[in-house]
């Protein structure tokens, strides 16, 4: 395996952070292997790499699929800067597919709670980038208990705290109010007991999804509480109660078929 760091802006932000991301790139063969890129949550005030970064990489690395993990723009950093960090991510990853071992056409995103809801607004705002709009466009999008409306009123509240009191700004980070035929298909998993992003907020992201002929699949699994199963470096997921819900390897089953790896 090859283990290394980019920087996926040229310079730090106003700020002085500069987002990253770690390559967890297998051994090359005579073929170009599928990525998953890991945006993972922390409600837009931290990125837990603990828990969704590494060991998630490693699982998608058993499966046969380069990892990578990004490390994007918080608070006080706020909408688009994120999403701008994703879809850098996105564009370097498909301009060194060749060097890498990268194929150019099978990118995934899969991000957990809030990074699920980056990767849902990336996936539904891609196309508006301003130039060489085709290099920031993932191929699939995996959706972990993410925030994806503002219908709801605990939702809404979230999605200020992430773009402010800009009615304008809210309307683009309404993710289910922005899918379109430009959005990829979509994996969803989500638990009954989240109270944070429950079933309604994963269903009207469905439907959406369903109107615009956006091929998708969607779990909603009875127990499990917001971030719940988490994943570590040596089984696929670990059981949120009696059942071991597996949402890592349904998710690699999705992709496999989705881009004819079976």
């Amino acid at each position: 395996m090859r283990y290394f760091q980019v920087n996926v802006r040229r310079e730090p932000t106003e700020y002085g952070f500069m987002p990253t991301m770690e390559l967890y790139l297998l051994e090359e063969g005579e073929k170009k292997r599928p990525i998953v890129l890991i945006v993972p949550g922390g409600g837009y005030t931290k990125v837990c790499v603990e828990a969704d970064g590494e060991k998630t990489a490693m699982q998608y690395n058993a499966a046969g699929f380069h990892g990578a993990v990004l490390r994007y723009s918080v608070e006080p950093h706020y909408f688009p800067e994120p999403q701008r960090d994703l879809m850098s991510a996105i564009r370097i990853l498909r301009e060194n597919g060749d060097s890498w071992g990268i194929h150019k056409e099978q990118i995934a995103v899969i991000g957990f709670s809030a990074g699920g809801h980056l990767c849902a607004s990336v996936s539904t705002l891609w196309y508006l980038a301003k130039e060489d709009v085709a290099l920031y466009k993932p191929n699939a999008a995996i959706l972990c208990y993410a925030i994806l409306t503002a219908r709801l009123n605990h939702c809404r509240d979230f999605l200020y705290g992430h773009v402010g009191k800009d009615e304008g700004k809210l309307k683009l980070a309404s993710c289910d109010e922005q899918v379109s035929g430009y959005t990829p298909p979509t994996f969803l998993y989500g638990t009954f007991e989240d109270a944070l992003a429950n079933p309604e907020n994963i269903i009207y992201y469905a439907e959406k999804l369903c109107k615009h002929g956006i091929p998708f699949e969607c779990h909603i699994l009875p127990k499990g509480g917001h971030g719940a199963p988490w994943c570590d470096g040596t089984i696929w997921a670990k059981p949120a109660g009696a059942r071991d819900y597996n949402y890592i390897r349904l998710s690699v089953e999705w992709m496999r078929e989705l881009f004819g790896l079976l």
